[in-house]
């Protein structure tokens, strides 16, 4: 029995709107436009896997957030690699794309799969 993702788009709105493919994976999709600095906790809590493209994850957040194993990074955000380390999260950036939404699906399946085998 697989265990349903919780993926969280913090900043949507950045990677443009293109509308992007339903991943092939069990999972609940939660995206925003934006995200401030002082929702990042709320927003990912439950996640499991974490899309930023411009919103920084630091130390401090990431220690609060137990469930997350995976952090997709699509542009320039700051994410704190040794903190990921130590608590097992892997830290991925997208590829840079003419399609950058099914890239980004493509992506986030194949950590997925990764992550079942």
């Amino acid at each position: 029995m697989s265990v349903k993702e919780r993926v969280v788009f913090l900043d949507r709105a950045a990677l443009g709107g293109d509308d992007l493919p339903i991943p092939g994976f069990d999972h609940n999709w939660s995206e925003y436009p934006a995200t401030e600095a002082a929702d990042l906790v709320p927003r990912l809590f439950w996640a499991t896997t974490a899309i930023t493209h411009a919103c920084p994850i630091d130390a401090n957040t990431i220690g609060q957030l137990h469930k997350l194993t995976r952090i997709v990074v699509t542009g320039p955000a700051v994410v704190d690699a040794a903190a990921c380390e130590a608590h097992g999260i892997a830290v991925r950036h997208l590829p840079v794309s003419d399609a950058p939404g099914q890239a980004l699906i493509g992506l986030l399946e194949a950590l997925v799969d990764e992550a079942r085998q």
